[in-house]
């Protein structure tokens, strides 16, 4: 049984030193398409390398080499820092710099170093326990950048396809899992936690090449600091007070009813706040302290109040006509919308306000 679980552990590592292979290859023709690619290119090659490494687990006794594997587990705790700085420059391109990246990974060398020149045990826990903690903060950051990232996109595009990052919460999580199932097969040194953790690490840059590929770079403010919140100013709710703190209030009302702005897929703020003669910030501050929205939700309830009349007036249109009469640039994009804003699916909605007019 023992030798079958080594087997399979080598087995797994090698499909994930193939799957990191094959990664950094397909990444080569996207690498000079943004910095964001540049760097994905070089971690996956890194991580290559660092499956690639575990190669000498073949050899008989290096397994039981406590000196060895140690360095080998101090190298693989460089991805965490390297993961970190990826999703960093996801959330706020530009940000990663050579010295940033060399700063970040600089703790995790010394402790390599460190630990070749004096192998104490004390050495390496610290250093796993630096990794671990490193991996909480990184948590903490993302789960909090991330929310803001989307938020920017709400407040500045009416569309968000490939733009929003909600899915690098759903990744963060998996891979702070992994860390620690990785930390607790180092404890136990079992062939089948190994295993296990190969598969699941495959399973989850399935996920984040998928999406890195898709997205869509925008310039977006520093996001990458927790703590920072702006001051905000209450505004009156009052209606006259309302048009006197927001001239353009009334204007905007009149645009978007009488020229349906909304219909253009690709409107933007800065777009909308040019035609009724304003600016993208003043703008902003009106739709998310005055009417407690997002420019995303404000424009989208405009393209679904539009798409109700359509649902239940046109009997033969299919849905993806409705869609794009509508302003949306995606079917599906317009079934996630559809129901947050009614609380039906684009077809139950027809079926009840059909059932009603006949009735």
């Amino acid at each position: 049984m023992s030798l079958l679980s080594q087997n399979i552990a080598h087995f797994t590592n090698g499909m994930a030193c193939m799957f990191f292979i094959l990664v950094t290859i397909q990444l080569y023709k996207y690498k000079n398409r943004s910095h964001l690619m540049s760097f994905f290119f070089w971690e996956m090659l890194f991580f290559a390398f660092i499956e690639l490494k575990n190669v000498i687990y073949l050899i008989d006794g290096i397994w039981e080499n406590e000196y060895i594997s140690n360095i080998s587990l101090i190298i693989d705790m460089c991805t965490v820092p390297v993961t970190m700085m990826f999703m960093f420059e996801l959330i706020s391109p530009g940000w990663v710099t050579l010295p940033k990246t060399i700063g970040v990974m600089l703790p995790s060398v010394f402790f390599l170093f460190f630990y070749i020149l004096f192998p104490y045990k004390i050495l390496f826990s610290i250093s796993l326990i630096y990794t671990c903690l490193l991996g909480t903060i990184t948590l903490f950051i993302i789960f909090s950048a991330s929310s803001k990232y989307d938020n920017y996109v709400k407040k500045n595009f009416s569309f968000n396809e490939n733009m929003s990052i909600s899915w690098i919460r759903y990744i963060i999580t998996p891979l702070y899992i992994a860390l620690f199932v990785w930390t607790t097969v180092i404890w136990n040194a079992s062939w089948i936690g190994d295993a296990i953790y190969y598969l699941f690490i495959i399973i989850i840059w399935v996920f984040i090449y998928h999406y890195s590929l898709k997205h869509v770079i925008l310039e977006v403010p520093s996001l990458l600091n927790p703590f920072a919140k702006k001051e905000e100013q209450p505004f009156s709710t009052n209606n006259q007070e309302q048009y006197e703190n927001f001239p353009f209030a009334q204007k905007l009302d009149l645009y978007m009813e009488n020229d349906c702005l909304y219909l253009n897929p690709k409107l933007t703020i800065t777009d909308l706040a040019t035609v009724i003669g304003t600016n993208r910030t003043y703008l902003s501050e009106y739709l998310n302290r005055q009417l407690n929205t997002t420019f995303y939700e404000y424009i989208n309830a405009y393209r679904i109040k539009k798409a109700c009349c359509l649902l239940i007036s046109d009997e033969i249109r299919n849905l993806e006509d409705i869609a794009e009469s509508c302003g949306f640039n995606s079917l599906s994009t317009f079934r996630r919308s559809f129901y947050k804003e009614t609380g039906k699916t684009p077809m139950e909605y027809k079926k009840k306000h059909s059932y009603l007019l006949i009735h």
